[in-house]
């Protein structure tokens, strides 16, 4: 049994309150707290997943029986869409309520870039700090791989993950059948096909650096309490998803008494590096078990981690205090062909072209498969198409844990919990602006959505574009009309001369485009001064540059043991040690700030 400190509500002095709260553990008695008290906040984001991809939004032959089962024991949210078309800037919106223009992140980050998330900026987890809640993320990370920038810098106890994108550099994978396995080769520090979002316009080139072997190999970094260790690099795919289930599994099992925040960004389904069969990767227990192919593979592992964690926290009692959210960051990577996912039926056929997903501001780019599940508070079966957004993430979880938004901040998010609580909740969101993709250049925002109505002032083809197909930008005044709850596919514009309610809509959506171009502030991405061991070629994270940052050491097994996790005082260590300075190792002058 576990005996959770709260007050007891009686008529009794503090002593008979501390006695009754003695007795009550003595016998066996579980006080826990309230549900609305504080829950535990869950979030899973899935890296690059489209919209059709998952079996609760239609897939025929994808196996995600643990996310349909949340899906459909909560609410789905039918009409989410991402903060941004690509993967920082989807994370930036995420973390902070604000778009990621707003907060000065370009769509992506490299893998040695001298930049991050800026200081100022107040991300989810510290946010939840202010309400004593333990923090932890398993994933990929994006916004900054210096020590500054990583997330144990950025308000979470407790990081196991990539840093950034699979295909970041490459990795290893252990054989299943005692053959040779995949090596990760030196030198292919172009993987991540960095030209294609240079093309697009998501990549800031003044801070990104060129020439650092850590761009070579992928890390699996370790975090507690801002210290910092390099597991593996290069990593290994194979046992890649048995050490994030063991951390996850961990965290809840130590954390389960108090409450606390659980960001999980799977590394998966992310494309990798060329040398993985199919720029793909799973382990032995799901390697070529799924219809789907190996994107299959990749995504039934990530439903086999959910479905642990949900067993987790059963097992712990806490389902009824633990709200779990889903959604991916951005749409599938068309270009990638059978290995970047579907975007289902949003196929912007209005375009004339296939590439419509990840990198577009066309709805297969940004709206994501979406749902909310809280056992007691969440209406099982239920369903929404309300406007929400990755905005909406931050300022939500405040209400829930019952922390002010910071003040002097302009928030673009809204509190989404009429949408998740009440049965016909309507949506904060009157206009949702989309930056980047097509506008990335003009810094303006490229699509706006106001009730059922889309409007685009460009468009454009997805990250790696096409062939016969080319980017159109249309006035402020006139821009391209959908109305996608009619048809999410956006096949037929709608004409305003031929409709008085959009012609209405029109001028609405046209004047708030003028208000939020007069008002929007573009904050500056100023890199941090150098710390030691860092400079130009030295921003990567690297086990041992004496090494050329490979560090393969013994085979990777499936359990690492992690060091003490939950062996300290979450809130007194964290701001014991936040912006403490940690001297580098003779193996990580990287990661040294």
């Amino acid at each position: 049994f576990k005996c959770i400190s709260q007050t007891v509500s009686v008529g009794c002095d503090a002593f008979g309150k501390m006695l009754l709260w003695v007795l009550c553990c003595s016998a066996g008695v579980v006080i826990a707290r309230h549900p609305r008290d504080r829950p535990n906040l869950i979030m899973l984001f899935v890296d690059d997943l489209g919209y059709g991809d998952t079996g609760f939004t239609g897939h025929p032959t994808v196996s995600t029986p643990n996310i349909d089962r949340l899906a459909f024991g909560g609410k789905v949210l039918t009409t989410w869409y991402s903060g941004c078309a690509v993967c920082s800037g989807s994370r930036a919106a995420l973390m902070t309520g604000r778009q990621f223009a707003r907060v000065g992140v370009p769509g992506v980050y490299g893998p040695t870039v001298s930049a991050g998330l800026p200081i100022n900026e107040t991300t989810l987890a510290e946010q939840l700090k202010k309400a004593n809640y333990s923090t932890a993320i398993m994933g990929k990370w994006h916004l900054g791989q210096r020590q500054r920038y990583l997330p144990g810098s950025r308000g979470f106890d407790y990081y196991l993950g990539v840093p950034y994108s699979d295909d970041m550099g490459e990795a290893r994978a252990t054989s299943c059948n005692n053959s040779e396995g995949i090596d990760a080769r030196h030198g292919n520090r172009d993987a991540w096909l960095q030209h294609m979002y240079e093309e697009a316009g998501f990549v800031d080139t003044t801070v990104e650096e060129s020439g650092d072997p850590a761009g070579s190999f992928l890390p699996l970094v370790y975090q507690e309490f801002n210290e910092t260790q390099v597991l593996e690099q290069p990593l290994d795919f194979t046992h890649l998803a048995d050490k994030y289930n063991d951390f996850v599994g961990e965290f809840v099992d130590k954390h389960s008494d108090r409450p606390f925040l659980l960001y999980m960004p799977f590394s998966h389904v992310h494309t990798t590096a060329s040398n993985q069969p199919e720029k793909q990767y799973a382990g032995c227990q799901w390697a070529n078990t799924s219809r789907r192919g190996k994107f299959g593979d990749a995504l039934s592992e990530a439903d086999w981690m959910i479905g642990n964690l949900m067993h987790k926290i059963r097992e712990a009692g806490i389902e009824e205090n633990t709200l779990i959210v889903f959604t991916g960051d951005n749409g599938p990577w068309m270009a990638q062909g059978l290995s970047g996912g579907s975007h289902g039926l949003l196929t912007g056929r209005y375009s004339g072209y296939w590439n419509t997903g990840k990198g577009s501001t066309w709805e297969g780019g940004i709206r994501e498969a979406a749902f909310a599940y809280w056992k007691g508070q969440i209406e099982p079966s239920s369903r929404s198409a309300e406007v929400v957004s990755s905005l909406d993430v931050f300022p939500t979880f405040s209400a829930l844990a019952g922390v002010s938004l910071p003040s002097g901040v302009v928030y673009d998010g809204r509190d989404m919990s009429d949408v998740l609580f009440q049965q016909n909740g309507k949506s904060k969101h009157d206009f949702l602006f989309h930056y980047g993709a097509c506008a990335s250049r003009k810094k303006t925002p490229a699509t706006c959505r106001h009730g059922p109505w889309k409007a685009h002032w460009c468009t454009g083809p997805g990250l790696g574009g096409c062939s016969n197909c080319s980017t159109i930008y249309y006035p402020d005044d006139e821009p391209l009309l959908f109305n996608v709850e009619i048809d999410p596919s956006e096949s037929t514009p709608v004409q305003t001369d031929q409709s008085t309610e959009a012609a209405a809509a029109m001028r609405r959506i046209v004047s708030a485009l003028v208000t939020e171009k007069a008002t929007f502030v573009h904050q500056a991405n100023v890199p941090l001064p150098d710390g030691p061991g860092e400079g130009p070629g030295l921003y990567g994270v690297c086990c041992d540059r004496t090494k050329n940052c490979e560090c393969n050491g013994k085979p990777s097994q499936p359990e690492v043991k992690l060091i003490g996790i939950g062996s300290k005082l979450p809130d007194d260590r964290y701001h014991e040690v936040a912006d403490a300075l940690f001297p580098a190792s003779s193996e990580q002058p990287a990661l040294a700030i």
